[in-house]
């Protein structure tokens, strides 16, 4: 009897499974308030889609920023341009060297052709730097008061003969005219000394290799009528080369030169440029020498050559007479020296550049990069004439 009451006890109380089983029967009976309905789901996910494209427009556009931004303006200035034994020259250097050159023409009066200034920059600076490590084996490396006195040369006012001056006064005009250069220039004391060595240590190779050219030696007399190749350069005349030419063959050759002619430092008025020796004028040498090589021969006295494309001009040239020895004229003697100076310079890149000690990194692209940068900071002529009124 004990058992049965107990085992209808068990019965009649559910179990704790029971009781689960009976609230999800309730629970499924009756829907949730809170739970989203089936469109409400369907906004829900086009609304999680919508922002994850969004963010992923927003990481796409910010990405090519980011790029943009590094290749633009944060790699290319340290992009390498040049090396002389390890020793590196930067794109950002090579601009900044370029708007020395601009605040240096500005200051007097010129402008910087942007068609060949960056690669002939980046070569004078890779010279620069390939004489200043030979100079102590050379013998002429510039101490800090020769620099100092050249600077002085360039800045200090000379006192006239027997005038008594002040050197305080001499001091403050010094520094006076030296500052405004400097502002008018953009540049600082020392980026201009660094300039100014350079200078003197290609002086100083100038000097050196002056002392072996030979004096006397074979020269020949000659005249010429230079025509500039920009037609923008000033006085340039209308006339073509081959009109040139055309007038000389019915008209003096010294009244042609006074109209046509533009000198370079070299001739006079007429065209008079005297004895010059071989390697003056190197591009001028077949003319003037003949060149077996390339079945060049030489002008016979009193003739006339044919325009002569060369880097610094067009020339239309008479031999008057030669070769013969002569003693050389200081002028002609210097621009032999300086001629052997641009010698010694492009042999030594080539050598470099053939063991591997001088490296240069230039191309269209980053030429561009570097007119643009220079382009920027250049001085703005302003157009004359009725277009620019």
């Amino acid at each position: 009897m004990a058992l049965a009451r107990l085992s209808g006890r068990f019965r009649d109380t559910p179990g704790r499974a029971g009781r689960r089983r009976q609230m999800r029967s309730r629970s499924g009976d009756e829907p949730d308030a809170d739970a989203p309905t089936p469109s409400e789901r369907r906004e829900r996910r086009r609304l999680y889609w919508s922002i994850g494209i969004g963010a992923f427009l927003l990481a796409v556009i910010f990405g090519v920023v980011i790029v943009g931004y590094y290749r633009e303006f944060y790699r290319p200035p340290r992009v390498w341009a040049g090396n002389v034994n390890n020793v590196e020259f930067t794109m950002g250097d090579l601009v900044q060297r370029i708007r020395v050159l601009q605040g240096v023409n500005r200051y007097q009066g010129g402008t910087v052709d942007l068609s060949r200034v960056p690669f002939e920059y980046l070569q004078n600076l890779i010279n620069a730097e390939i004489l200043r490590q030979k100079a102590p084996e050379l013998g002429f490396t510039p101490p800090e008061e020769v620099v100092e006195s050249a600077l002085r040369r360039q800045f200090q006012p000379i006192a006239a003969e027997g005038q008594e001056v002040d050197p305080g006064q001499l001091e403050r005009e010094f520094q006076n005219n030296y500052q405004t250069f400097l502002t008018a220039t953009g540049l600082t004391d020392s980026e201009y000394r660094v300039i100014l060595e350079e200078d003197l240590t290609r002086a100083g190779l100038s000097a050196m290799l002056a002392q072996e050219i030979e004096n006397p030696q074979e020269q020949v007399e000659v005249r010429w009528i230079r025509l500039p190749i920009d037609p923008s350069e000033a006085g340039a005349s209308d006339l073509l080369p081959d009109q040139v030419v055309k007038r000389l063959e019915v008209e003096d050759f010294a009244t042609v030169a006074r109209e046509v002619s533009r000198s370079a430092g070299y001739s006079d008025p007429s065209g008079y440029v005297g004895w010059v020796p071989r390697g003056a004028f190197p591009e001028l040498d077949p003319l003037l020498y003949g060149d077996a090589e390339v079945g060049k021969v030489a002008l016979a006295p009193g003739e006339l050559s044919a325009p002569e494309y060369a880097q610094g001009g067009i020339y239309i040239v008479e031999k008057l007479s030669g070769p013969e020895s002569r003693e050389l004229d200081d002028r002609i003697g210097l621009k032999l020296a300086l001629e052997l100076t641009q010698k010694w310079q492009d042999e030594a890149l080539q050598e470099g550049t053939a063991n591997g000690t001088v490296k240069m990194n230039f191309n269209s692209r980053l030429y561009d990069w570097v007119a643009d940068q220079v382009f920027v900071t250049a001085p703005r002529v302003p157009v004359s004439g009725p277009a620019g009124r």
